[in-house]
């Protein structure tokens, strides 16, 4: 499937050159264009590999002590499909330690659903990614996925918890067969805001998806961990509907059979090219220019069939045994604390692990930012095999 056709001009033309080798691996030379500004091509058809399976590398720019590739690697679409993703690897230098290093699976917050919009595509991506210097000090292997469809061919199903867990795990399998990084079975999976809702459904569906996979631990800032709950606050704030917006969008992606009449009004359809034009902050103002009222036809979760979709993406539905380290800012307007308040409810119901910590002050980007040291030492916890703590 491939995305609406639009060009995104020179400035994407430069965000995806240094996409280009990588791309172009995907498929024999012969391939179809796609439309002006994306910066690489269409496959035909991609050859057949296992999940995690690498596809193409190439060398990138990395902190001191460390390599990094730009990846692409095999995944699989919530329907089954083999779909390529990208991503960035980063492994210390040297030889690892017996049974290999730890893989710290960093996954990122909203940033768009453009393909110009992939972290991959940042020249300086390998510094941007939180703590990296000290996990590559403490001789761990950080893996960050794109996500599916973000940067490479098809619709990124955004906020569709299955697809960016999947997406996760795999690029963790793909640090493994990469060779010269040394990446041992043992994963801690570490994640803000969309990214925190793939930590949470990784940490579900890893056990049947990738049981070769030995998840230590997840780490969730402010998550995404129930749509539902954050949908109704954004459709009635002018100033976050174009969330709505893309998580409408998202989900269609992943669920074809999603009508998006039946969300969006006509003279938001008429502009869905913004969503494949821009990233997350100027689709929102974008969205938030627009007169009060005109953008949804109503609230998605008053949709019955969106409603039942979105409910398979609220996390803590289905018990788990990987310990999880919960964050949160009492200030988030983007992902109220009544959220994840309501989640580390639910989790520890069921039974699971839960350590939660709420930071007085914080908003959506402080508490991400202020917790990276509180992380560090959690996930070294569960390194060093010590008894994870709780709140439930």
């Amino acid at each position: 499937m491939t995305k609406r056709g639009f060009g995104r001009g020179a400035a994407a033309l430069l965000l995806a050159a240094a996409a280009l080798v990588a791309g172009a691996a995907l498929a024999p030379a012969s391939t179809t264009g796609r439309s002006a500004g994306r910066g690489s091509t269409t496959p035909r058809r991609l050859r057949a590999g296992r999940p995690g399976d690498v596809i193409s590398t190439t060398p990138i720019i990395a902190p001191a002590g460390s390599r990094a590739w730009r990846v692409l690697y095999h995944s699989r679409a919530v329907d089954g499909r083999d779909v390529a993703v990208s991503g960035v690897i980063v492994a210390p230098t040297g030889k690892g330690p017996p049974g290999g290093r730890p893989v710290v699976a960093w996954a990122h917050g909203t940033h768009g659903l453009a393909d110009a919009c992939a972290p991959s595509r940042a020249i300086d991506v390998t510094y941007r990614l939180p703590g990296i210097r000290d996990f590559i000090r403490a001789g761990y292997v950080v893996a960050a996925t794109d996500y599916e469809g973000l940067g490479t061919p098809g619709e990124h199903p955004y906020l569709v918890g299955a697809s960016e867990a999947r997406s996760v795990l795999d690029i963790a399998r793909a640090a493994r067969r990469l060779p010269g990084t040394d990446a041992g079975a043992n994963l801690l999976v570490y994640g803000h805001s969309q990214g925190g809702q793939a930590a949470l459904f990784a940490a579900e569906l890893a056990a049947g998806y990738a049981p070769e996979l030995h998840v230590l631990g997840v780490a969730a800032v402010a998550p995404v961990s129930d749509v539902t709950t954050m949908l109704p606050g954004a459709a009635r704030n002018p100033a976050l509907v174009g969330y709505v917006v893309m998580a409408a969008v998202g989900l269609h992606a992943a669920y074809p059979s999603v009508d998006l009449g039946t969300v969006l009004t006509p003279p938001t359809l008429a502009r869905l090219s913004i969503v494949d034009q821009l990233c997350s902050d100027d689709v929102v103002d974008a969205f938030a220019e627009l007169p009060p009222g005109s953008v949804i036809v109503r609230n998605p979760v008053e949709v019955p069939a969106v409603a039942a979709l979105e409910a398979r993406n609220r996390a803590g539905n289905v018990a788990t045994a990987v310990p999880q380290f919960v964050i949160q800012g009492d200030r988030d307007l983007l992902v109220p604390p009544r959220q994840s308040d309501l989640y580390v409810a639910r989790a520890c119901a069921l039974g699971d692990r839960v350590l939660y910590r709420v930071y007085p002050g914080q908003d959506h980007v402080g508490a991400r930012d202020v917790s990276v040291r509180d992380v560090e030492a959690w996930i070294a916890g569960r390194v060093a095999g010590t008894p994870a703590p709780s709140s439930c």
